[in-house]
């Protein structure tokens, strides 16, 4: 059956294409139905604030002319594609276009990098109550707004307050109607976001720079720039020295950070546990960038580092040369004369001496810009004196290697006398280069000793996240209607603890036994849908039959 559009309502500022369509459903006298759209190309594209919905293409065409809407002016106006596009490649841009406007979502997310990112899984459908009664007094209608199903957006950027966020265990039964936020299908699942008065400033921040991300619209930036702006931001607070990372420091200021921010949802993922190192995808995007970051992970680092976000979409095309810019040109200084002779001879012997001079330091294993900095020369001129000589490069590089071998040996050493060998800072880096004498060292337990710090964080954390596991499966098992199934994976959702459990669940032994005591098997599980069904069907006075239960409880039989 095909649906013809004899008219469409005129899209609000920032509102999503899911709002659009669910006034169009009331305005066409279906309420929250979406049955009009059945059998139809786009059939459950839209029914869901979803951040990509597709066949956008096909949608357009069966709108009437006079609403003048283009699949560029939807995506840019009515998705958050917007937010996106910034920090993807030009590849993936237009792919991801491409497939918006004339295919389905399968795949997309994963090929934008967004799976990988595991923040999609802690994103959930927020509104602003305040802004609710400002559009119903301005527009005659509340609707959803964009700016608020952006990740990591806990707090209005327009009204500064916490937003209210919908209860995703029971909206499962609305996931093909379409709502507004003052349907009471939605305020009987809303909850108030709880955010302590001294969090709320780093929120307002993070929610101000995302709504300027996604109105700027800028096309893919450079994503060796952007980092050279996140790189200039760290070395003004001391975070970078001699272009290298402070990895120390930098742990330590990312972590203050994240103390100011909550521990839930998008944060839990993001924040990493307190360690001598910072987040692996903080590293990631201070040094040579590979493959695709959320958003997120950008306007959080830019935030820490005091970075102005909008920085990030100069273009990198404007650049003035001195001619344009109206400076003269300098006058050449004399050159006093010599003879040619002369002038070779002094040429060839300041040379050799400079070469002799670079090379004792580059046996040292020193770096160019520390040789440089000694000998008060050019970048240049080291790299030209170091292939001077025969193999200079090759050599060089295996003197650099063992000077760095040595100092993080000895830095090893030094820490390892008081914590977990995992715990050091070189672990890592003598892991995949000197694993052999890793080993060797890590195997000397009696040269260690007792002086081991036992890791406290996981003591205290595991007895209280098996007690929150206890209870969270008494709750699911409590929800009226049709029983849930009870797994590891429901119960990470509910508790914002999915990343724990899939990365540290070996070092909480009470939280694992917990989790396998209260997760069901199939079995079970099918076993407890079919007393239900019973009992329902005793209240309903039905036949209490093999083919009733096994309908009531939505189970094929084997």
């Amino acid at each position: 059956m095909k649906h013809s559009f004899h008219f469409f309502p005129e899209p609000f500022p920032d509102e999503t294409l899911h709002s659009v369509l669910s006034r169009y459903v009331r305005l066409y006298g279906l309420g929250a139905r979406s049955e009009i759209f059945a059998n139809t190309l786009w059939e459950g594209s839209f029914s869901e604030n979803v951040p990509f919905p597709c066949h956008l293409a096909k949608l357009v065409d069966e709108l009437p002319h006079s609403v003048g809407l283009s699949v560029a002016q939807v995506i840019e106006r009515h998705t958050l594609l917007p937010y996106y596009q910034p920090f993807l490649s030009v590849h993936q841009l237009q792919h991801a276009q491409e497939q918006m406007a004339h295919r389905g979502g399968g795949g997309l997310k994963l090929r934008l990098g967004l799976i990988a990112s595991r923040l999609e899984n802690a994103s959930r459908v927020r509104f602003c109550p305040t802004c609710l009664d400002q559009d119903d007094a301005i527009m005659g209608v509340a609707y959803w707004h964009r700016v608020h199903q952006l990740p990591g957006v806990f707090i209005c950027p327009h009204h500064v307050e916490p937003l209210v966020v919908l209860d995703h265990r029971s909206l499962t039964c609305c996931r093909k109607r379409l709502l507004l936020p003052e349907d009471d299908a939605v305020q009987s699942r809303a909850l108030p976001l709880e955010i302590p008065t001294d969090r709320r400033r780093e929120l307002l921040e993070i929610a101000q720079l995302s709504l300027e991300v996604l109105q700027a619209n800028a096309s893919p930036q450079s994503a060796n720039r952007v980092r050279k702006l996140l790189l200039d931001g760290a070395a003004a607070l001391e975070l970078v020295h001699h272009g290298r990372l402070r990895l120390g420091p930098l742990a330590r200021h990312m972590d203050a950070y994240f103390h100011r921010l909550p521990t839930t949802g998008e944060f839990s993922i993001l924040a990493s546990d307190p360690n001598e190192t910072p987040a692996s995808w903080v590293t990631k995007l201070l040094r040579k960038p590979r493959g695709t970051h959320h958003p997120l992970k950008y306007i959080l680092l830019a935030s820490a580092l005091n970075v102005d976000v909008t920085q990030l979409f100069i273009r990198e095309d404007i650049a003035l040369n001195a001619m344009a810019m109206g400076i003269p040109s300098p006058l050449p200084l004399p050159i006093p004369y010599l003879p040619c002779e002369q002038a070779a001879q002094c040429k060839s012997g300041t040379e050799t001496a400079f070469h002799h001079s670079i090379w004792a330091w580059a046996e040292k294993g020193m770096e160019a810009t520390e040789i440089a900095s000694k000998l008060d020369m050019s970048l240049a001129s080291v790299y030209r004196g170091i292939r001077a000589h025969e193999q200079g490069a090759e050599r060089w590089k295996k003197c650099k290697f063992e000077r760095c071998l040595a100092q993080r040996r000895d830095r090893f050493e030094s820490q390892y006398q008081d914590r977990l060998a995992h715990e050091c800072s070189d672990y890592m880096w003598l892991y995949r280069h000197d694993q052999a004498w890793l080993t060797q060292r890590c195997n000397l337990l009696s040269r260690h000793g007792s002086n081991r710090r036992r890791n406290s964080p996981f003591r205290q954390l595991d007895p209280y996240l098996a007690s929150e596991i206890f209870d969270c499966a008494e709750s699911l098992r409590a929800l009226p209607g049709k029983p849930i199934r009870i797994t590891q994976t429901r119960i990470g959702r509910e508790l914002d603890t999915i990343a724990r459990f899939e990365k540290q669940l070996k070092k909480l032994p009470m939280c694992a036994a917990a989790l396998t005591s209260v997760c069901e098997s199939r079995d079970n599980f099918h076993q407890r849908r079919l007393q239900w069904a019973e009992q329902q069907l005793m209240r309903e006075g039905k036949p209490v039959t093999t083919a009733w239960l096994y309908k009531t409880a939505c189970i094929r039989p084997n």
